[in-house]
């Protein structure tokens, strides 16, 4: 290969309701992040709640009916299985009527808006979704799927995929934090960790070479003084300033990393830094008054 030709690609396009980045380094660089872009574009059409068309919506209105979906559709929904079982319970994809009831219906870039049907509620374990070797899925009525961040993680992890087999020398696909990343070489690429009390703020720099990153926080879907806070339910009190408020997780994909930055912050801050360690990932909280904690394995992504 010529070396001359190898060059490095950075767009980036507002989908999925948030700021999309692709960067790509290769000869045809330019070219594959548009096609990256273009991929995110086509996941938010299958899996947006704000979409009626979209495979979730239509899942949701069919009232426990089987439903045709997309293969990458059904992909998530394994993803939303596995994770829901791994986090016990704190990864729930089917909150989307407490969401709603907080007051967030409308997208924060559009005028879209989620309609639910009247008997949605929210279920505690996922053991009623069918799916059928045709491709059909069957949700138990009353239920309804968000794809949120596990969706954004699975899609970056794709259009990594997507881009290396194009040709890329590597790639860094970031969807609104949810980060999938290989360099193609063993030196990495820094990932900033905001702070989610104050975003001004870098808490620390991870260097990751292959893997993802993902970041939760309590503030994630925040819109006004007035409006909703989050998509997260914590029941710690307010003047807890030792729960979690935000969590930073580092695993071999992004939607793994999604679904244990959810458990982290809803579970004991003691506990949740024993589970993750003792799961092999690499995590940093941020308690309420900023201080930070990390797991041990922490250390190794991240450098003076």
């Amino acid at each position: 290969m010529n070396s001359a030709s190898v060059t490095t690609s950075r767009v980036e396009r507002i989908a999925m309701g948030v700021t999309c980045v692709a960067t790509v380094v290769g000869t045809d660089s330019q070219e594959i992040a548009l096609h990256c872009l273009d991929l995110v574009e086509e996941f938010e059409s299958l899996w947006s709640r704000f979409i009626p068309t979209s495979d979730i919506s239509r899942l949701n209105r069919a009232n426990g009916q089987p439903t045709a979906v997309d293969g990458r559709t059904l992909t998530l929904i394994h993803h939303m299985i596995a994770a829901h079982q791994a986090t016990e319970g704190a990864y729930n994809p089917t909150l989307l009527p407490l969401q709603i009831a907080a007051g967030d219906t409308s997208s924060l870039i559009n005028d879209r808006r989620t309609e639910l049907p009247a008997d949605a509620t929210v279920f505690s374990q996922l053991s009623g979704i069918h799916i059928f070797h045709d491709g059909k899925v069957s949700l138990p009525r009353g239920m309804t799927l968000d794809a949120g961040g596990i969706g954004k993680g699975l899609a970056a992890d794709l259009i990594l995929q997507f881009a290396l087999e194009q040709g890329a020398d590597g790639a860094c696909i970031n969807l609104g934090g949810d980060m999938a990343i290989n360099t193609g070489d063993s030196v990495g690429w820094d990932v900033e960790i905001l702070s989610p009390v104050d975003p001004e703020v870098i808490l620390d720099t991870a260097r990751i070479a292959v893997g993802a990153v993902a970041t939760s926080s309590l503030f994630a879907r925040q819109r006004t003084s007035a409006g909703i806070n989050s998509h997260l339910f914590n029941t710690s009190s307010a003047h807890d300033t030792n729960h979690t408020v935000g969590a930073t997780v580092i695993a071999n994909s992004a939607a793994w990393s999604e679904a244990w930055t959810k458990y982290a912050i809803l579970s004991n801050p003691a506990r949740a830094i024993d589970t993750l360690t003792s799961t092999g990932l690499a995590a940093m909280l941020v308690s309420a008054d900023g201080h930070t904690t990390q797991t041990e394995s922490w250390k190794t992504f991240t450098h003076d």
